[in-house]
């Protein structure tokens, strides 16, 4: 006898339930699929963009970088040209040291003679002069920076910040900066003092000549040192040396009790009866140091190039501020500093012994800079320098 076998009846909900969850697994994974190449494609574009912009820095940097390593060797000549402003500068007899750019390539940074006759020690490329009253451009920028921020306005009076001084009320930072303020020293003190003394002494004893009428005098200046260190709180020194120095990687750049110090100073010498080195000019550290702001400072020409590099391109004054302060009026003029022309600037400076020339395009692609430490008595170097900057632009 068979035994009858009972079949259990199927659910009819558990394929439909099964078939449910297959399509949410699916789903989800062509959902977490979407996502993670979204996310992917988010993440490269963020690291592309990283990147880009990284990488614009880095090229800046290293173009930074470069340029100071590129003034860090002696080039000497190779093309015709400049062989040919190597031999002008040798036929006329030029001790020191000199720069040249062309197309802004760099044809020729060498030195000339000696920086230590007595020690036969040469001009080199690396050598250090006192740049005298070029010191004054720096000052300047450091004031325009100021203006820049919205603290102080060219047309602002010097009242505001000297009271005291005849016509205080009247003379403006423009004034002082172009040196039309009138003003002028009285006597320079004669012995040494910290530089606050020195800063307060040629303030104390400016006195007024013709109001608004042009007189080259560092009272200007010292005036604008002064209102630096009122409007940051701030010491000159220290000024200038987080912004020059250090931001501008000037590492052959000091101040003038450094500069005595340094193995690649220069000593300077008087010529006489066709000696060159006939008399070496003694160390007035007197002199130097009661030039706050005007001029005791030690640079290399290399190191100079890049502070007019900086100072032509933007990046220390914008175009605003630099415009409205250089303007048409100003053209062959002195005015913060240096003398503005139409395609270059000049900036000059002598100081016991020493003369700085320089002559830069306003591109910055041709300049020719010229440091000695024999400043012949009734002689410059100024047209020679001239001359051959016209010859390196034609």
């Amino acid at each position: 006898m068979h035994q009858k076998r009972h079949h259990k009846k199927s659910n009819p909900l558990v394929p439909l339930t099964v078939v449910f969850i297959l399509m949410i697994l699916v789903g989800l994974e062509i959902y977490l699929l979407f996502f993670n190449n979204n996310t992917a494609l988010l993440s490269q574009k963020h690291e592309k963009n990283s990147t880009v912009r990284t990488g614009q820095q880095t090229t800046k940097l290293t173009n930074d970088a470069q340029q100071v390593k590129n003034f860090n060797q002696e080039v000497q000549p190779t093309s015709n040209l400049a062989k040919q402003l190597n031999q002008k500068l040798e036929d006329g007899q030029f001790i020191g040291t000199a720069l040249m750019i062309k197309n802004g390539q760099i044809i020729l940074q060498k030195g000339f003679g000696y920086a230590n006759f007595e020690k036969k020690q040469p001009n080199t490329y690396q050598s250090l002069f006192q740049i005298g009253s070029i010191q004054k451009s720096m000052t300047a920028t450091l004031i325009l920076q100021q203006v820049q921020s919205g603290k102080l306005s060219l047309d602002e009076t010097l009242e505001r910040f000297y009271p005291n001084i005849q016509d205080s009320q009247e003379i403006t930072i423009r004034q002082l900066l172009s040196m039309c303020s009138g003003l002028y020293q009285k006597s320079k003190p004669e012995t040494m003092m910290t530089d606050e003394a020195f800063l307060q002494y040629g303030i104390s004893n400016a006195i007024m000549g013709t109001y608004g009428k042009f007189r080259y005098d560092a009272t200007n200046y010292y005036l604008l040192v002064g209102i630096l260190e009122q409007l940051t709180g701030t010491s000159y020194h220290t000024l200038f040396n987080q912004t020059f120095i250090q931001k501008l990687q000037l590492s052959h750049t000091c101040f003038y009790n450094d500069f005595l110090h340094s193995n690649e100073r220069t000593f300077p010498y008087e010529k006489k009866e066709d000696n060159n080195y006939k008399t070496k000019v003694a160390d007035k550290p007197i002199l130097f140091n009661r030039e706050i702001g005007t001029g005791s400072i030690g640079m290399t020409v290399g190191d100079l190039y890049l502070f007019f590099s900086h100072f032509l391109s933007g990046s220390m004054i914008n175009k605003n501020t630099f415009d409205s302060f250089w303007t048409p009026k100003t053209l062959e003029k002195f005015a913060g500093g240096i003398y503005m022309y139409q395609d270059y600037i000049r900036a000059h400076g002598v100081e016991e012994g020493f003369e700085t020339n320089s002559y830069i395009s306003k591109d910055k692609q041709n300049a020719v800079i010229l440091f000695t430490n024999q400043y012949p008595k009734n002689q410059s170097y100024t047209l020679l320098g001239k001359e051959v900057f016209d010859l390196l632009v034609t």
